[in-house]
């Protein structure tokens, strides 16, 4: 039996951080180290995952090296791929990876990850750009920023997957006062279908995030009605053809909402919008551009 071939979303993690992942401040946002994330996944069943430590500016790349050394000593039968969460840094898409300069990482990394986050829409963030005349000063400006944003991050050649989408501008939306909760009801729905039909024609995975579901359901506060979103979002994704993966985005063992393998609410919403094994994407042999 050929283990890819036989894989289901339940089975996977297409997320996890280890204590190699930094905020862009320089900060440590993860606490696990990959021996534990490797014994945690495996006492919960799954078979397949995936490590996706930030690539944030300030991200010295050679821990993706160390990283790959570390998978490959690793003696056990999971399968683990290494991949990354890249910061996305403008409208354009672009990001701290550099084709060029990067490429022996690149090489050694099985496909990477891209998550818009809006961060360079903040004020404090290193990469800022608040100032810049380009830069939407209001709510339609700001969910339009992030269509394009999401639209070109399609067209790059260096991802596979596209983490949390949509996510990192409904959180903004929420945060900065623009919105009640943190839903997809503020994204357009004609958006939302531009996204999974380029997302299929591009041949990009999409990550179906387990964190915003479990707040929901735990009655988190600002995640009213984000389910509902989300499975229109889902639904619109496989009527598209658009392959997806599951993710806990977890940092940490156990901070309460989101650990290795934490993902029984993104499997049940593919679930019961119809997704089957046949919707899960898995990475393939890639070559650079």
């Amino acid at each position: 039996m050929d283990l890819m071939e036989e894989l289901d979303f339940h089975q996977i993690d297409f997320h996890i951080h280890t204590n190699r992942s930094f905020d862009p401040w320089g900060r440590q946002d993860g606490t696990i180290p990959l021996k534990e994330v490797i014994e945690d996944a495996t006492k919960r069943g799954l078979l397949c995952i995936a490590v996706t430590d930030h690539w944030e500016p300030n991200t010295d790349p050679s821990i993706f090296l160390e990283e790959r050394k570390e998978i490959d000593q690793a003696e056990t039968e999971l399968k683990i791929f290494l991949s990354a969460e890249v910061e996305v840094l403008d409208i354009q898409g672009n990001t701290p990876v550099d084709l060029k300069d990067h490429r022996e990482v690149l090489e050694k990394m099985d496909y990477l990850s891209a998550a818009p986050h809006l961060g360079e829409l903040l004020p404090n963030t290193p990469y800022s750009l608040v100032g810049r005349r380009d830069i939407p000063r209001n709510k339609r400006g700001i969910i339009d920023y992030s269509q394009r944003q999401h639209m070109n991050l399609l067209k790059n050649e260096l991802f596979d997957v596209i983490l949390h989408p949509y996510e990192g501008t409904m959180a903004y939306l929420f945060r900065q006062g623009y919105s009640h909760t943190i839903s997809f009801e503020y994204i357009p729905e004609r958006y939302l279908e531009e996204f999974a039909e380029a997302a299929a024609f591009y041949e990009k995975a999409i990550e179906i995030n387990n964190v915003s579901l479990a707040a929901e359901k735990a009655k988190e506060k600002g995640y009213e009605g984000f389910k509902q979103g989300c499975r229109l979002f889902v639904e619109k994704l496989i009527k598209a053809g658009t392959k997806l993966v599951v993710g806990s985005d977890s940092h940490h063992r156990n901070d309460g909402w989101s650990w290795p393998g934490k993902t029984e609410e993104a499997v049940r919403i593919i679930r019961e919008c119809g997704g089957d094994k046949k919707s899960l994407w898995l990475p393939r042999k890639r070559r650079l551009p």
